[in-house]
């Protein structure tokens, strides 16, 4: 090394993360993957290994066995028949049928052999699918609303622009080696479905003064274990320039993200740092011109639909909707968990053929829609879709329960959670069969929130103890989280509790925290409302009366 390369005594050592997109991008692995699909699972490099994710491919656990999970972006949730066929037919040849709807609206198979992976990328490029980017240090699958262009209350249609941004970041090397992944949210809907405030980049779409179309932003958004809600820019982004402005923004992350510390490489850390005006001063510096102020918007109309329907607040658009075109209907239903499988989604294909246009769409809430569907075939849908346990009439439960990867899979993950998340979702049908409140509810293995705890009403979150000095499983207790309303109202991040329940228990702690929910709220008040009216010692309280029942139902049951 010469004495120029050489670090000063001041100089930050470079992550292993940064060294090993410096030495090779991500996205020219993949004549790699070609070779070690020749070569086997152990000549992988680790580094190789680690930028397989820019092709959407990460090692499943245990990882001794030599699979990967692997991720198909889904931009916006929109599939169509063929599509969705494929990605079945895949699941059921290479993948054990197995399949999970993500929380960004992308599906990940698993058990996938390195061998069959160029065999696998290639179908679905056929059928004009892509991992690429669905993971790594890159711009993530964009979502939307998944009712976007049928939805007779949107705002407008915003999938031209998803597939402009779609175009403008895919394999483009100009943004293949950000600080650390970034996820944008570009949405019409009225409901705000797609959670604006948990993105790097939200644009609501609204419309200004004269009419004109564009967006409101915010940006900063993110979880993991150190949330943030998204930042409120305070400027109104017509529709033609939001992808310049975007693009902006994906630089400035670029350019000036932590990169030297990878736990606050997100932009959440920087805009928290620089403030909203610093950051707003700067996207203008790199237009070249000043944005337009924004504006309140106060849509009445949602409001009240709101409350009128207990669940329209989960934004999941779940169930029977009419839309935009005259007779035609989405018939959206919920997965147990998330579970997808490659028989469930050949079904589902064939179900859109015959009665829809072939159009699919996923949903964030780990749920999907059938569109374009007459009235005169509402009804055979939903026995079909039944016939395979997609409920189109389901539970507030299983329509407001999402469940990360978990142990099964994940590396990362502390317990189980798919499995746990099924069992809470049987149990509460069983013994709260009357309930109607929409409730969400997460089910995550780790604190990187995949299943978005802190944004729950309930939040579960494994974690190990010692009892006696045996590790086991919990979940950590998150009460109270949510995201705010349509015409403006503030979300809020789930409040932690010292309470830690095992996990074999936690179905039946929450029926007993719901019943004291049940017995002690105020009319109408959402169960994050009831939280939100107690203080941290109060919380604790209901924990502990919550525990109370347990104990007196065991004096019953020992008596």
């Amino acid at each position: 090394m010469s004495e120029a390369t050489q670090p000063t005594a001041t100089a930050k050592p470079e992550t292993n993360a940064e060294r090993i997109k410096r030495e090779k991008d991500g996205l020219q692995v993949w004549a790699d993957i070609e070779r070690y699909a020749q070569t086997g699972f152990a000549s992988i490099a680790p580094d190789d290994q680690d930028r397989f994710k820019w092709y959407g491919l990460y090692t499943q656990r245990p990882a001794e066995e030599g699979y990967f999970m692997l991720r198909i972006k889904v931009p916006g949730g929109a599939l169509n028949a063929e599509q969705l066929e494929t990605i079945g037919w895949l699941s059921q040849v290479h993948a054990r049928s197995t399949g999970d709807i993500t929380v960004r609206q992308a599906i990940q198979l698993h058990y996938i052999r390195i061998e069959d992976v160029p065999h696998i990328i290639a179908e679905l490029e056929k059928a004009g699918l892509t991992t690429n980017e669905a993971c790594g240090d890159v711009v993530r699958n964009v979502v939307g609303c998944p009712l976007a262009g049928i939805d007779a209350e949107e705002v407008f249609d915003p999938s031209p622009l998803i597939e402009a941004v779609v175009d403008k970041f895919i394999h483009n090397p100009d943004y293949s080696n950000l600080p650390r992944k970034f996820k944008i949210s570009i949405t019409g809907c009225r409901h705000h479905c797609a959670q604006h405030e948990i993105n790097d980049i939200g644009l609501v779409a609204t419309r200004n003064a004269t009419g004109a179309a564009g967006f409101d932003l915010w940006v900063g958004g993110g979880l993991g274990a150190r949330p943030h809600l998204a930042k409120h820019l305070g400027v109104f982004v017509g529709y033609d320039e939001t992808l310049e402005v975007i693009t902006h923004i994906v630089e400035i992350f670029r350019d000036s993200g932590y990169r030297g510390d990878r736990k606050r490489a997100r932009m959440k850390f920087l805009l928290a740092d620089w403030g909203v005006p610093k950051f707003r001063a700067e996207l203008e510096r790199r237009l070249g011109r000043q944005l337009v102020d924004s504006f309140p918007v106060n849509d009445q109309a949602v409001n009240d639909q709101v409350d009128n329907d207990p669940h329209a607040a989960l934004r999941d658009h779940t169930g029977v909707s009419a839309q935009r075109q005259i007779g035609l209907h989405a018939v959206g239903a919920a997965t147990l968990r998330g579970r997808f499988s490659g028989a469930q989604m050949v079904q589902v294909a064939g179900v859109a053929r015959r009665y829809g246009s072939g159009r699919i769409r996923l949903t964030n809430a780990q749920n999907l829609l059938v569109p374009d569907v007459a009235a005169a075939h509402v009804a055979a849908v939903q026995a079909e879709l039944r016939a395979v346990d997609l409920q189109t009439d389901a539970s507030a439960f299983r329509r407001g329960t999402v469940a990360c990867t978990g142990r099964q899979f994940c590396k990362l993950a502390n317990v189980e959670t798919k499995e746990r998340a099924s069992e809470i979702i049987t149990h509460l049908e069983t013994a709260l069969p009357t309930w109607e409140s929409a409730l969400r509810v997460s089910v995550t293995g780790c604190t990187n929130a995949c299943a978005q705890y802190q944004v729950a009403e309930i939040g579960l979150v494994g974690v190990k103890g010692q009892v006696n000095g045996v590790e086991q499983d919990f979940f950590q207790i998150h009460l109270g989280g949510h995201l705010g309303g349509p015409a403006g109202q503030a979300g809020a991040l789930g409040r932690k509790l010292n309470q830690r329940v095992p996990v074999a228990e936690a179905k039946d702690y929450l029926e007993r925290l719901l019943r004291v929910y049940r017995a002690e709220r105020q009319r109408g008040e959402r169960f994050y409302e009831f939280v939100a009216r107690h203080d941290a010692p109060q919380l604790e309280q209901l924990a502990a009366r919550v525990n109370q029942i347990q104990h007196q139902k065991a004096e019953v049951a020992h008596a």
